[in-house]
């Protein structure tokens, strides 16, 4: 038979006494209130010697007395309370889910209202193959019809010549003869105008596009608007953030950097001409510098001193990279830079912090085929891949990836857009190696998986207009516009 499981852990007054761990033979027969232990008559006077302790037994005497109380308390308060709780746990579970199917219904409603569309566009598709088709088949009924009636008469004319030809003159068998050659000579050229020639040719399937149309999920709790503010009516070109509440900025116009809190007051200002900011995780802050080809460093006090050359190429864009190091993009400044020549360097840098070269990334494995038309911005993930946008023209750019090495993992978008407006304008990467691309003509912000697919849209142009620059910080994101216009977002992986 099994043994019965005590209800009392410490037992019953009428069972034996539980004895100390840490003094022999000294039973447990005092509680420490403080520390909520039970203890030994030379525990209380050695490490509870401070402590607010008595015996067990006056402990259940003064709790028994007022346990009544107690319990009254519990049924009448506390039990209530925790109802009402449950209560309210309830309701809200309930609430949730009727918020829930009323954005399922409405994504059903907008997912309805798509396929009606496509179906349209379908039944218009068909109409013209079935049109084609009516109109080709007309003019071959036209012409079958002119066949069998010439097959006729040839058969008339050989029943005739047979039945007759011995009794025909030699007029009327001349003249019979010519009038079946000439019937048999007599061809309908149809061909040419009767073929179906009409064809469907499939369009792009773009997933992004397809995203696009069916709208936008998102969890409000893990991404929502914190600030907004005009900085100034140019676009914005630099965006990067020194800690959550503060940032570095330019736009095109200016050859000054602006240090800017979260409504848009200037902080300090930097007298530089750059095209991109990178600040390390040490707060040191490295800069392109346009004019004088080389990497420099902006002092907490405003100066600004060289830091090494990049000379002949023209820096582009700057990150730090996981070992410490510095990503730089680098161009061969020419009057048509989106075509290279064999002379024309375009690739990404790898280089300490003092300018000593670790590794360069311009062709892909088999040494000829370049891997970018023209580097522009430059992050690396958490992953240590390499993050790139690749600009194609003026109105249209990608997103390499490559790994750490130098292999070319992949590119989005996947689809040819080189007759399309699709500009990314920068590029960012979150703790979860997810990537986060800004769109410019499309006025939209991609999220993308550690490996370049596309997941969801962070924000469409509801949110945002025309998105130039981004910068990431833990968990705030700036985003400026063409526009001067910077918005400041929670954003929670």
């Amino acid at each position: 038979m099994a043994e019965k499981e005590e209800e009392y852990p410490l037992g019953t007054p009428q069972e034996h006494a539980l004895m100390c761990d840490k003094h022999d033979l000294m039973p447990i027969d005092m509680t420490c209130e403080d520390c909520e232990e039970f203890i030994c008559s030379k525990c209380a006077k050695e490490d509870h010697k401070d402590h607010d302790w008595i015996t067990i037994s006056t402990a259940a005497t003064l709790r028994t007395r007022g346990l009544l109380k107690a319990m009254t308390k519990i049924e009448e308060k506390d039990i209530q309370q925790i109802d009402r709780k449950i209560q309210e746990a309830s309701q809200q579970m309930d609430k949730n889910k009727k918020r829930c199917e009323n954005e399922l219904l409405k994504l059903q409603k907008h997912y309805d209202m798509i396929v009606k569309t496509f179906d349209k566009i379908k039944k218009r598709h068909e109409k013209i193959l079935r049109d084609c088709l009516e109109s080709k088949n007309a003019h071959v009924t036209k012409v079958k019809s002119s066949l069998e009636e010439k097959k006729k008469k040839v058969l008339q004319h050989i029943k005739s010549m047979k039945e007759n030809g011995s009794s025909m003159t030699d007029i009327i068998l001349i003249k019979t003869h010519r009038e079946l050659t000439k019937l048999l000579s007599t061809e309908v050229d149809y061909e040419e105008k009767s073929d179906f020639l009409s064809k469907h040719e499939d369009g792009k399937i773009i997933e992004t596009v397809l995203e696009s149309i069916m709208g936008r999920t998102f969890d409000a709790e893990k991404f929502s608007e914190r600030d907004s503010f005009q900085w100034s009516d140019q676009n914005v070109a630099i965006l990067e953030a020194i800690n959550e509440d503060t940032c570095l900025i330019k736009d095109d116009k200016k050859s000054t950097v602006e240090q800017i809190n979260k409504s848009g007051k200037k902080e300090k200002q930097f007298s530089v001409d750059v095209n991109d900011v990178c600040v390390t995780d040490n707060n040191e802050v490295y800069v392109t510098d346009l004019k004088n080809k080389s990497i420099s460093r902006l002092s907490p006090s405003g100066s600004v001193s060289a830091v090494f050359s990049t000379d002949p190429l023209l820096p582009m864009g700057i990150c730090q990279t996981k070992d410490g190091g510095l990503l730089v993009t680098l161009n061969y400044k020419k009057s048509n830079p989106y075509q290279p020549n064999s002379d024309c360097r375009h690739l990404v840098r790898h280089v300490t912090v003092t300018g000593d070269v670790i590794h360069e990334y311009e062709y892909q494995e088999d040494s000829q085929t370049r891997l970018f038309t023209l580097p522009f911005r430059v992050t690396q993930n958490s992953n240590t891949d390499i993050c790139v946008i690749n600009m194609k023209s003026e109105t249209c750019s990608e997103l390499v990836i490559l790994s750490f090495s130098g292999s070319l993992k992949s590119v989005y978008p996947e689809q040819n857009i080189k007759d399309n407006f699709f500009l990314l304008s920068d590029v960012v990467c979150d703790s979860y190696s997810h990537i986060i691309v800004s769109e410019a003509f499309n006025s939209s912000v991609h999220l993308l998986s550690p490996d370049g697919e596309f997941m969801r849209y962070l924000l469409t142009e509801n949110q945002v207009k025309y998105p130039s620059a981004m910068s990431l910080k833990n968990s705030t994101l700036w985003i400026g516009d063409n526009q001067g216009h910077v918005k400041v977002f929670h954003y929670k992986p």
